[in-house]
């Protein structure tokens, strides 16, 4: 791959592969959960859906139209460290691609109509997926429970009382501060000629002005000196579950790739140990699984037996 930096600061990466007649494209920006403060949580969260209402030249949810019917497919997601947009697309569509996300960075459409629309979507998201789930509960428990600094010790979803919260102020600020080039990477890959991508992308974007740079996160969590629990009535739940978490090590490191193995070895699907054993054999669960969170913080090995 080559990595071009624009005058603005955006970092683009392309990948030229021709062994399909598609291209796909991933915005990146580094924000997420871990830059909100207390009493404005669930904002990442929040602005990724926002980031699909529009902008100058786009229409509210036009960009699905527009992707989908040139064959594409596209999302966004957001978790602790960062939030993504991506679409993939046929070849001959890279000018779309590239126009959609330009667009939205320059000039998103922050409106109260739009902001109030997008906040009701995410508190139904937070009552589908926490609130009204069973067990829905116990991530956020047990996330407050792993961590002592705000960066990590709160949700990606956000608190009811912090989504009623936010005001079209504080989400333009958050848009002018974030959403900037100099903090995304833009990364192209496809079926394309590299020098021509390259050109399509800075006469899209190297004209979006460039903003400070935002504040460092303090992600830095106080040693642990003893054994946390907590125990959870769920009135949704019709089995006992347990969680156990044991905090570990930041991401990209050789430890979380260790770790990462033995998550699998151990609880990464039927034939990992602890189904054979716990499920099979003993019949003592219904079922047993986890995994090894990356984070550019401390992460943590997660394991959960119903």
């Amino acid at each position: 791959f080559k990595e071009t930096t624009l005058k603005n600061g955006l970092r683009v990466i392309t990948v030229e592969d021709h062994s399909a007649p598609v291209i796909a494209v991933s915005v990146t920006y580094n924000v997420g959960s871990r830059n909100e403060h207390k009493g404005r949580t669930g904002f990442a969260h929040l602005f990724e859906h926002m980031m699909f209402k529009g902008s100058e030249n786009v229409g509210s949810g036009e960009q699905f139209l527009l992707i989908f019917n040139n064959g594409g497919t596209m999302n966004g997601t957001t978790n602790e460290d960062r939030t993504n947009y991506f679409e993939a697309l046929p070849a001959n569509q890279l000018d779309l691609a590239l126009f959609l996300e330009a667009d939205r960075m320059r000039s998103l459409a922050i409106t109260k109509d739009n902001l109030d629309n997008q906040r009701n979507a995410v508190q139904e998201e937070r009552r589908l997926g926490v609130d009204n789930q069973a067990y829905g509960k116990s991530g956020e428990v047990q996330q407050e429970l792993i961590y002592d600094n705000f960066a990590y010790k709160h949700t990606t979803i956000g608190s009811m009382d912090d989504l009623n919260a936010a005001s079209v102020e504080d989400v333009a600020a958050f848009f002018k501060m974030y959403y900037a080039p100099n903090n995304a990477v833009l990364t192209v890959v496809g079926d394309f000629k590299t020098a021509d991508a390259l050109a399509k992308v800075r006469s899209n974007f190297e004209a979006i002005q460039r903003q400070p740079d935002p504040p460092t996160v303090d992600m830095t969590e106080p040693q642990q000196t003893a054994e946390r629990r907590a125990k959870l009535d769920d009135g949704l739940a019709r089995a006992l579950r347990i969680d156990i978490a044991y905090k570990a090590v930041p991401g990209n490191s050789p430890d979380f790739y260790a770790l990462q193995v033995l998550a699998n070895a151990l609880q990464g699907g039927q034939s990992s140990r602890l189904y054979q054993k716990l499920v099979k054999e003993k019949e003592m669960l219904t079922n047993v699984g986890g995994f090894m969170d990356e984070k550019r913080g401390v992460g943590a090995l997660y394991t959960n037996a119903t």
